[in-house]
């Protein structure tokens, strides 16, 4: 991870904090004690503050006990955002947002320096964990967004903040949140409403898109993916 001074993991997440004696940052973010390396920050999230103890013993450099942990999470992570030159991508979909991920960092893994989101890291939890593995050498990282109801992209990606919003098709899944289809599609647009100027929007055929100020990619299937990877080749600063 890009490295964090501990007064600046105090300031950004309010909490209880403690810290080696030998720690003046961290350099890892975990919420799990048990894959806890030296030099890392483990967060308690629910029960956790009983794995405290286990975190020190494994070499955290420092433990928080947060007041709201994921509003933590996401502002730690914002922090290694805002220092990463990085291209950052944010995958979201009804079906088929894992393997996306999965093809697209198989793609460009052997060309650029990637990060990608392990198994279905894709919320509150999740998504700041895959940011806090960015180091900063990483050129790439390939976020999967889950979407719950509306609201929760919008939030994911407030902190996340992508360059390239990726949306592999639209269907009746959380239909209890969202309705119907279009509200479905609605939550889903959430992270293209987010994607700054100049961004790229991948999006299945007929998905809206009514911003005049992205490059739109229309997909389908493979082929697309291939397509966003090889734009993700060219792309540069």
């Amino acid at each position: 991870m890009i490295p964090l001074r501990l007064d600046e993991v105090s300031e950004l997440a309010p909490g209880r904090l403690e810290a080696a004696p030998w720690a003046e940052q961290v350099t890892g973010l975990q919420t799990d004690s048990r894959r806890v390396k030296e030099g890392d920050l483990f967060v308690a999230v629910g029960g956790g503050a009983d794995f405290v103890k286990h975190a020190f013993a494994r070499g955290a450099a420092a433990t928080l006990v947060p007041e709201d942990a994921f509003a933590a999470l996401g502002a730690l992570a914002g922090r290694v955002r805002d220092r990463s030159p990085a291209r950052f991508v944010a995958i979201t979909g009804s079906m088929g947002k894992t393997s996306t991920k999965d093809i697209l960092a198989a793609i460009c893994a052997p060309q650029r320096r990637t990060v990608a989101a392990e198994r279905r890291y894709n919320a509150e939890i999740g998504v700041p964990l895959t940011i806090g593995r960015v180091e900063p050498e990483t050129e790439l990282c390939i976020l999967e967004l889950a979407m719950r109801g509306f609201g929760q992209i919008a939030a994911l990606c407030a902190f996340a903040r992508p360059e390239v919003g990726v949306v592999t098709n639209i269907g009746p899944v959380h239909l209890e949140h969202v309705e119907d289809l279009a509200g479905v599609a609605r939550a889903k647009g959430e992270l293209i409403a987010a994607l700054p100027p100049g961004g790229i929007a991948v999006v299945p055929a007929g998905f809206p898109v009514k911003r005049d100020d992205l490059e739109v990619v229309r997909i389908e299937g493979d082929v697309g993916v291939r397509k966003l990877a090889e734009l993700l080749q060219l792309w540069r600063r």
